[in-house]
């Protein structure tokens, strides 16, 4: 059943109060006074208390007090048995944090029922605090896992497109270049159909290796954008230092020389979209007109037959 203490200085309520409890199974704990009360917690933490308002020394409002001071039996339910009827007694016992109020002399029925609905809902409030601890840490995972790409383990289109914002307004700050470079396997979909799917994966964390390899900077970030499309972020980076790492990254991979027979050259290799900007110089207040130059410059790496870096504008 349920650890309850009962601080009480008088041997009479706490004998009558402690063979009720014991007869419904509970286990029974005994403080005569306010400071034995606070070690008896301190030593376990009870799951109930019955606390008499009148003890030596300190009072029980005090104890109360301090039980809700303390971290470890703050929601731990007090309950007051005094004979003080007065509603002023009673104010000042929920004010201190008391959950409930008893009236002496009790009855058997009274105590066991009032002792059983605050065991319950403590009970409750637990199991409550549990899920939703349980809750905040799954969520707290999910939220990890979506920045997270499953098959190569680069961040995913999410964190790149949230950390390509910070970028670009520090880089506005600062008066700093920002460059964004994406990139597609030539001629994926037809590789993976003569492969199968599960080279196509593999083919995709390969390239992945690499393509995170050829940035070599600790503020660079690789990402995986979706599908056959990887995005690389490169602040305080102007046109030509892009150009370069566009050129390392394309070279990285076709040294990989995975075999491509749907592909002119017979191996995978990249097409390359580059686009460069200073955001203090232009009119938007958000990195997406660039992130769409570079799109249309991959788009264009494409079109003028891949294996090929373009640059926007």
């Amino acid at each position: 059943m349920g650890d309850i203490l009962i601080v009480d200085d008088s041997r009479v309520n706490v004998g009558v109060l402690g063979a009720i409890l014991r007869e419904r199974g509970h286990a029974i704990r005994i403080a005569a006074d306010g400071p034995a009360a606070l070690e008896a917690v301190r030593q376990a933490v009870p799951e109930l208390v019955l606390l008499d308002i009148r003890l030596p020394g300190m009072d029980g409002y005090e104890v109360c007090r301090r039980l809700r001071a303390d971290p470890r039996a703050r929601d731990v339910p007090v309950i007051f048995v005094s004979s003080l009827e007065e509603g002023a007694d009673k104010l000042q016992a929920f004010e201190c944090g008391g959950s409930d109020y008893m009236l002496k002399p009790f009855q058997a029925a009274e105590v066991v029922a009032r002792v059983d609905n605050q065991l319950k809902l403590h009970r409750l409030q637990r199991e409550m605090a549990r899920q939703t601890a349980d809750l905040e840490r799954a969520n707290r995972t999910l939220q990890a896992l979506s920045y997270l790409d499953p098959l190569t383990g680069l961040p995913s289109r999410r964190h790149f497109e949230e950390a390509l914002e910070q970028e670009w307004r520090r880089a506005h700050r600062q008066q700093a270049a920002l460059s964004v470079l994406l990139a597609d396997v030539d001629h994926f979909s037809a590789f993976a159909e003569a492969y199968g799917q599960e080279s196509g994966d593999d083919c995709l964390r390969r390239v992945a290796v690499e393509f995170s390899g050829g940035l070599r900077r600790g503020g660079d970030l690789a990402a995986r954008f979706g599908g056959d499309e990887f995005a690389a972020l490169l602040p305080a980076t102007e046109g030509e230092g892009g150009r370069v790492v566009a050129q390392d990254v394309a070279q990285r991979v076709l040294a990989l020389r995975v075999p491509h027979r749907v592909s002119p050259l017979q191996i995978v290799s990249l097409s390359l979209g580059l686009a460069t900007t200073f955001p203090a110089r232009t009119d938007s207040s958000s990195a997406q007109p660039l992130l769409d130059a570079a799109r249309s410059a991959l788009q264009r790496a494409r079109a003028e037959g891949g294996n090929r870096i373009v640059a926007a504008g």
